[in-house]
């Protein structure tokens, strides 16, 4: 199985280009995980008043999971619209619908108005928003592949990925903001509108930038059109690339386990062992979601001068170490160093974004989008549905569980970094590379 040439040219992607595909990027995660914080609060407005609390989170966890259950049904065919009709068309759907489902669901009538209609009209719009949000993310990462001068891949993929990690931090700090200035009543009478609201006003914002980009030159330049609906013999060669799915779904678990436990579950997990003040913490992980974004983008610009393979294992051994560090910190230090310590977590946990690097050489032009984003959603939709449960029965038996989970994605990016190290001419992406 060979990793793809890119390029034959040296193009250059503009910063204005950068910084759309980012606030794309960036929007995108903010409207999805909008649903996750708000989760009591849409408890309270659409479904029915429950006097069990675990029953009324899990009502809406379900919502939170029907995304990522459709994420790969979105994935698949936008990624091959985008394979077929380019790029740029798929990253203007994609948004289109990420907008109208974020102000849809801002106007929707609540239970006590409508009854049972509420949460269904919520669920389909949440599906819609799976969908669209599924191939988002591969398709701004390959579009920025396929424009980016070769020797700066890992820059300006980092920026990207660095942007998932704004779009969280905003919305933490919307959310923070109106649970601050907005009692739980006000919240459920119409404060929960307001974060969809931003929501869709990010969006439409993005998606009009989205029409000023151009096509990606090397989806312009390929000799062949093809058809919407490949025939299985036509499909099947790419079938066989039985290295590549799996090197992109072992890929696509680090990031989905780094993002989903530093970034979102770490908090909640340190919580249950632990007594550190909630404001504390709190601050702590958006300072930490800073400091991954500093991360990303440094060792993107370590990978181009030493090489990806060579930084992934240094990235990957220092994380190991500094999650090992954290924990015991907070075991026997009481936490009283949490800052600094969350910080560099949160640095080190910057490794995952050099996974888009090699994600986007796996496969070639023809179905670059397509086999991405479906092997990239179906393995983050197994690990955004497992995880939490998992790691929180876990932790909840033996505190160190968090550190031992990084450790153990840790070694899994060492041994992909090894892997990828050991191959001569990866550095050389001109030319294609057998495995």
């Amino acid at each position: 199985m060979p990793f793809v040439a890119l390029s034959d040219s040296s193009s250059s992607v503009s910063p204005k280009q950068l910084m759309i595909i980012c606030a794309s990027n960036a929007v995108t995660y903010f409207d999805f995980l909008i649903y996750l914080f708000m989760t009591d609060i849409i408890s309270s407005t659409f479904f029915p008043a429950n006097d069990d609390p675990i029953l009324a989170k899990m009502q809406v966890l379900s919502l939170f999971i029907a995304g990522y259950l459709t994420r790969p049904i979105g994935a698949m065919l936008l990624g091959r619209y985008a394979d077929v009709k380019g790029r740029r068309p798929a990253l203007i759907i994609s948004m289109s619908c990420i907008a109208v489902t974020a102000l849809i669901t801002a106007s929707l009538p609540t239970y006590a108005q409508v009854g049972i209609l509420s949460p269904i009209l919520f669920f389909i719009a949440r599906l819609i928003q799976g969908m669209a949000f599924g191939a988002h993310t591969p398709l701004g990462w390959v579009y920025i592949a396929e424009h980016v001068n070769k020797r700066n891949l890992a820059t300006y993929l980092s920026f990207v990925t660095a942007s998932f990690m704004l779009g969280e931090l905003g919305s933490n700090l919307l959310f923070e903001v109106i649970t601050s200035t907005h009692t739980r009543d006000q919240l459920i009478e119409s404060g929960w509108r307001i974060p969809f609201v931003w929501a869709a006003m990010f969006s439409f914002v993005v998606l009009l930038l989205l029409q000023t980009l151009n096509e990606t030159p090397i989806f312009t330049n390929q000799p062949n059109k093809q058809p919407f609906v490949l025939k299985l013999s036509e499909l099947s060669p790419y079938l066989k690339r039985f290295n590549a799915i799996f090197l992109a779904m072992i890929i696509t678990f680090i990031i989905a386990s780094l993002t989903m436990v530093i970034a979102l579950l770490l908090p909640e997990l340190i919580s249950m062992k632990f007594s550190i003040d909630e404001s504390m913490l709190t601050f702590s992980n958006n300072l930490s979601l800073l400091f991954l974004m500093i991360g990303c983008v440094f060792y993107g610009l370590i990978a181009d001068k030493s090489g990806t393979g060579k930084t992934m294992m240094i990235g990957a051994a220092a994380l190991m170490i500094q999650a090992l560090a954290f924990f015991y910190h907070l075991e026997h230090g009481g936490g009283s160093f949490i800052l600094f310590m969350y910080a560099i977590l949160g640095f080190c946990a910057g490794i995952m974004s050099l996974g888009s690097v090699i994600l986007v050489q796996l496969f070639p032009t023809e179905v670059r989008v397509t086999a991405v984003s479906l092997t990239y959603n179906l393995m983050y939709a197994l690990v955004g549905i497992t995880l939490p449960f998992g790691l929180g029965y876990a932790t909840n038996l033996v505190s160190f569980s968090p550190a031992l989970y990084i450790t153990f994605v840790s070694i899994v990016t060492f041994i992909i970094g090894l892997y990828i190290y050991r191959l001569p001419k990866f550095k050389n992406l001109d030319e294609s590379i057998k495995l």
